[in-house]
C-alpha cells in the first residue's frame, strides 16, 4: 500500500513538473520579438510540431496584443503551415481587408488555391482565389507572386482545358522571368517552367522542342549544388521517357521510367504519369498481362484523389475493363465500365464550368488590362490617336455586346426556373392525372365505347402508378400490358391526350421529375445519368433534352439553382 502511495506521488510530481516547465517555455517566447520567434519557429518546423504551434500562437498572441493587424495575419499564416488547416487563411483576409501590404491579403488567397488545386483539386475554387490573389499581387506590385499565380493559370490551361497554346505563352513568360533570378526559390520555380515547357510540347506533338526543354532541365538540376535541386533531374527523365512513347520508342521510354520512378513516390501526379506510361508501353509492345498490374496500380493512386483526373488517365479504365472482358471477367469488366462512365460524366460537366469560369475570370480581366496599356500608348502618339481610339471603342463595344449576351441567357435561364418553381408551388401547371376527360365519341368511332373507357381508366392507374418511370417502356409494351392493342391505344392518347405517346410519356416523367429533385436533396448528388435512370431515360442526353424541351432550362441548372436557392433560406 505504501508503495503504492509513492507510485502516484512520484507521478504528481512528474505531471506538475511537466506542466510548469511546459508553462515557462510559454512565459520565455512571449519575451522574444517577432524576428526571434520567426528564428526559433524555422529552428524547429521540420523536427517538433507542438514547439512550433507554441511558437506561432506566441507571435499571433503578441501581434494582438499589439494590435497590428499585418503581424497577426503573419501568425495566422505559420498557424496554417504548422496545422494546413485554411481557417487561418481565412483569418488573414478578414484582418487584412482594410489593411494590406505587399504580401497580405494576396499570398492567403494564393495559398488558398494551392490548397484546393493539390489537395483537393477543385478547380473552381482554385480560380476564384488566384484572380483574388491576382488582383491584390498587382495593386501592391508583387511581381514575384504574379508570376506564380501565371504559372498555375497556365497548368490549369494545359492539364484542365487543353488549351495548349495559351499556356505555353504563360510558361514562356515564367521562364524569361525566372531565367534572369538568382534566388532560391526562383531557381527551383526556373526549373518547374522548363518542365511545364516540355510537357506541353509533348502534348502540341512537338517531340523536338520537348527534348530540348528536358536536356536543359536535366543539365540545369544535374549542375546545381544543393540537393534538393539537383533531384529534380528525375521529373525530366520521366518527362523524356513519356515523350519517348508518343515517339513510339517504347523500349527507350520504359528505361526512362523506371529510372526516374525510384523518386517519384512522394508526387501522387508524377507516380501516376509513370505507372500510366510503363501500362501503355507494355501495352503497346503487346505485353498485356504486365501492362495491367501498371494500370491497376495507376488506378489505385487515382483512387486516392479528391477530384477527377486529367483526362489522358481517364484511358486507365478503358484498358482494364477491355482486359477483364477478353477475360469474361463480368465483375471486374462492371466495375472498371462503371468507373470509365462516371469519370467521363464528371469530367464533361466539369470541363463546361471550368472552361467558362477561365473565360469569364482570366481572359476578360487580361484583356482589360491590355486596353489600358493601347491607352496610354494612344495618349503618346498623337497622330494616331483618334484611329486608335475608334478601334477601342470598337474593341469595347464587342466585348460588351458579348457580356450583354451572356447577362441576357443568364436572366433568361433564371426567369425560367422562377416561373417553374412558382408553377409548381402554385399548381398552376395542368395536371394530367388529375383530369377527367369526357368520352368524344366522334373521334373513336372504330373503338367500341366499353373499350375507350377500360383504355383511360388504364390510363389513369399507368399515370397514378407511375408506370411511365419503367425503363424501355414503349407503346407496344404498354399495349400488350393493358391488354389491348397499340393502334387502339396510340388513338386514344392522340384524341383524349391531345399528344403522341412519346410527348404524353415525357411529359409525365419531367413533370415528376421537377417535383421529386425539388423534394429530393439526396437524388440530386447522382450524376445525370443515374438521374435520368431514376425517371425511365437509358441516357442522360435523352432526359437533358426531354427535359429542356419541356421546360427550357437544362436539369443541370435546375439541381444547381435549386441548391442556390436552399443556401439562401
Amino acid at each position: 500500500m505504501q508503495r503504492n502511495y509513492i507510485y502516484c506521488f512520484l507521478l504528481l510530481l512528474l505531471f506538475f513538473s511537466n506542466k510548469l516547465e511546459g508553462q515557462t517555455y510559454v512565459d520565455t517566447l512571449q519575451q522574444k520579438s517577432y524576428d526571434e520567434l520567426i528564428d526559433i519557429f524555422a529552428r524547429y518546423q521540420k523536427t517538433d510540431s507542438v514547439k512550433t504551434k507554441q511558437i506561432a500562437k506566441s507571435y499571433l498572441a503578441k501581434a494582438k496584443r499589439e494590435k497590428k493587424p499585418l503581424r497577426m495575419a503573419r501568425g495566422f499564416y505559420l498557424l496554417y503551415i504548422v496545422d494546413n488547416d485554411i481557417i487561418y487563411l481565412d483569418s488573414i483576409i478578414d484582418v487584412t481587408k482594410n489593411k494590406q501590404d505587399l504580401h497580405y491579403p494576396a499570398y492567403a488567397y494564393f495559398s488558398k488555391a494551392q490548397f484546393f488545386l493539390y489537395q483537393e483539386r477543385n478547380i473552381e475554387k482554385t480560380l476564384n482565389n488566384l484572380n483574388a490573389a491576382r488582383k491584390y499581387a498587382k495593386e501592391n506590385d508583387n511581381t514575384n507572386l504574379l508570376y506564380r499565380i501565371d504559372y498555375h493559370i497556365g497548368a490549369i490551361k494545359s492539364e484542365h482545358l487543353n488549351e495548349k497554346e495559351e499556356a505555353m505563352a504563360i510558361f514562356k513568360e515564367c521562364e524569361k522571368f525566372y531565367a534572369k533570378e538568382i534566388e532560391y526559390s526562383h531557381q527551383y520555380r526556373y526549373l518547374n517552367t522548363l518542365h511545364a515547357i516540355a510537357e506541353t510540347y509533348i502534348g502540341l506533338e512537338k517531340n523536338d522542342s520537348a527534348t530540348y526543354y528536358n536536356n536543359l532541365g536535366y543539365k540545369t538540376a544535374f549542375k546545381n549544388k544543393d540537393t534538393a535541386i539537383s533531384k529534380m533531374k528525375a521529373y525530366f527523365i520521366l518527362c523524356e521517357g513519356i515523350n519517348q512513347y508518343t515517339r513510339k520508342e517504347y523500349g527507350a521510354s520504359i528505361d526512362s521510367i523506371n529510372k526516374a520512378l525510384p523518386t517519384m513516390y512522394g508526387s501522387k501526379t508524377n507516380a501516376i504519369d509513370s505507372y500510366f506510361y510503363l501500362g501503355k508501353s507494355y501495352y503497346d509492345l503487346n505485353n498485356k498481362e504486365k501492362a495491367i498490374r501498371y494500370f491497376i496500380k495507376t488506378d489505385s493512386i487515382l483512387e486516392t484523389l479528391n477530384s477527377i483526373p486529367q483526362y489522358k488517365h481517364v484511358k486507365t479504365y478503358e484498358y482494364l475493363k477491355d482486359y477483364y472482358k477478353d477475360k469474361n471477367d463480368l465483375p471486374n469488366q462492371n466495375k472498371y465500365l462503371n468507373k470509365l462512365n462516371s469519370v467521363l460524366d464528371n469530367y464533361l460537366n466539369d470541363q463546361i464550368s471550368i472552361s467558362k469560369k477561365v473565360k469569364e475570370d482570366y481572359d476578360i480581366p487580361l484583356l482589360l488590362e491590355e486596353q489600358q496599356v493601347v491607352i496610354k500608348e494612344l495618349n503618346k502618339s498623337k497622330s494616331t490617336y483618334l484611329s486608335s481610339i475608334w478601334i477601342l471603342v470598337l474593341l469595347l463595344l464587342i466585348l460588351g455586346v458579348l457580356l450583354y449576351y451572356q447577362y441576357r441567357k443568364k436572366q433568361a435561364y433564371r426567369l425560367r426556373f422562377e416561373n417553374l418553381i412558382q408553377d409548381l408551388k402554385t399548381s398552376t401547371k395542368n395536371n394530367q392525372t388529375n383530369k377527367k376527360l369526357s368520352i368524344d365519341k366522334t373521334k373513336t368511332q372504330d373503338i367500341p365505347e366499353k373499350h375507350v373507357n377500360y383504355i383511360l381508366e388504364k390510363l389513369n392507374e399507368f399515370e397514378k402508378e407511375r408506370g411511365y418511370l419503367t425503363l424501355g417502356i414503349s407503346s407496344h409494351s404498354l399495349a400488350q400490358e393493358m391488354e389491348t392493342n397499340v393502334k387502339y391505344l396510340s388513338k386514344v392518347i392522340n384524341h383524349y391526350k391531345n399528344k403522341t405517346f412519346t410527348n404524353y410519356v415525357n411529359e409525365l416523367r419531367i413533370d415528376y421529375a421537377l417535383k421529386e429533385l425539388q423534394e429530393n436533396v439526396l437524388l440530386r448528388k447522382f450524376t445525370i445519368k443515374a438521374i435520368a435512370n431514376e425517371f425511365g431515360y437509358n441516357s442522360a442526353e435523352t432526359f437533358s433534352k426531354a427535359f429542356y424541351k419541356q421546360v427550357q432550362i437544362k436539369p443541370s441548372y435546375y439541381i444547381k439553382q435549386l441548391a442556390k436557392v436552399e443556401s439562401d433560406i
